[in-house]
């Protein structure tokens, strides 16, 4: 009990937000005269009332001499990108092969750039598969329908005559008043086969 008094009355003087200019030229000039060490005892030293991880990400990160500023280069990337498959989530020892980019740099560009970059183009490429997939299932389904409900075409043959042409009663052959064609010759008694053959459909034979 009496230590969770001691703790919450201490609590109050550690400063938690924005570090201030005072406080980053504080850290500098005791980093310079007295070097890094450990960070918990360096707070302290320097009468920062900050935690030693707070003084430990501000020197790395911002602070020291050697961070290199600016946007990250598309070399950098692709060397993120190939330690990262080599070493995964390994900030630390990424970092290391990027001079002056700090682990926490490196780590946020990761999940902020690479990482849904990388997302956006496997979910693009399930779509484009999946449409594709559905497209040639669709087309293979059409197809066994039309071969299913495929009906042979019935070719059309006209209808053949089945009688026999007979000749024509004389006794029923018409008389004509005579004629004469322009040869001068009587075509009275002649008779063509298109008359005969109408005579012979309209008396039904």
């Amino acid at each position: 009990m009496d230590k969770k008094l001691g703790s919450s009355s201490q609590d109050p003087e550690v400063r938690k937000g924005p570090w201030t200019m005072e406080e980053d030229l504080i850290l500098i000039n005791y980093i310079a005269n007295h070097g890094e060490g450990v960070w918990n005892s360096l707070a302290k030293a320097a009468g920062l009332k900050r935690t030693g991880k707070s003084c430990r990400l501000r020197w790395l990160n911002y602070l020291r001499p050697d961070v290199r500023r600016g946007n990250i280069t598309p070399e950098e990337q692709l060397l993120i990108m190939e330690l990262h498959a080599k070493w995964g989530n390994r900030w630390s020892k990424i970092a290391k092969h990027l001079p002056g980019r700090t682990d926490n740099e490196i780590k946020n560009y990761w999940r902020t750039r690479i990482q849904k970059h990388i997302k956006e183009a496997e979910s693009f490429q399930q779509q484009s598969t999946s449409s594709e997939t559905n497209d040639q299932a669709a087309s293979t389904s059409q197809m066994c329908t039309m071969a299913h409900h495929h009906e042979p075409i019935e070719s059309f043959s006209p209808p053949l005559y089945q009688g026999t042409l007979e000749p024509f009663p004389t006794h029923q052959l018409p008389t004509f008043p005579n004629c004469t064609n322009d040869n001068g010759t009587n075509t009275s008694s002649y008779w063509n086969m298109e008359d005969i053959w109408s005579m012979q459909l309209l008396n039904g034979d």
